[in-house]
């Protein structure tokens, strides 16, 4: 069911009930090649383990819902690096089921993450994006992301090259 561009739009904490609903949104992603360098579909073990072995205080998972409850979207913040060090600086993601494209919902998603940034100690953000991934190159620089660097023909997607864009944002400067 497509949600209507009117629709009601709630963002909240992820539960872990979620994690199917997020799973399936993911994996929606991986056949376009545009927004994740996975090549197959990811298992329900695998999110299990990516949910289990994050601190959600830090590192928190937001859901997007629709007037009915469904999830149509989920952002996250993850560590750039392990190192302790590198903890003010995270890397941010923001995932939309495809019939939710197109309707604001990543900005929504985007900007509710960013408003969370600071409880969670973090005032650098990293949006690491293929370069061809236009739409999501538009979102991130409408919300004061800038390039930050670049990884030439860093992945191969199936014997095609493909560039990754390092976005960030100082929050506060």
């Amino acid at each position: 069911m497509q949600p209507s561009p009117h629709a009601q739009i709630d963002i909240r904490e992820a539960l872990e009930h979620d994690l199917e609903a997020i799973r399936e949104i993911y994996n929606a992603s991986i056949p376009s090649g545009m927004a994740t360098a996975d090549l197959t579909p990811q298992t329900p073990e695998a999110r299990q383990a990516w949910w289990r072995d994050r601190d959600l205080r830090r590192r928190p998972v937001l859901v997007a819902t629709d007037d009915a409850g469904t999830v149509i979207a989920w952002g996250s913040f993850s560590d750039f690096k392990p190192r302790a060090a590198y903890a003010p600086c995270a890397e941010i993601s923001v995932y939309v089921a495809p019939a939710a494209a197109g309707r604001g919902v990543g900005q929504r998603m985007l900007d509710a993450l960013l408003a969370r940034a600071p409880e969670c100690g973090i005032d650098r953000i990293l949006a690491i994006c293929f370069a061809h991934n236009e739409p999501s190159l538009r979102l991130f620089r409408s919300r004061g992301f800038s390039p930050w660097g670049r990884l030439p023909e860093a992945c191969d997607m199936r014997g095609i090259r493909r560039s990754v864009t390092i976005l960030g944002l100082a929050m506060g400067a």
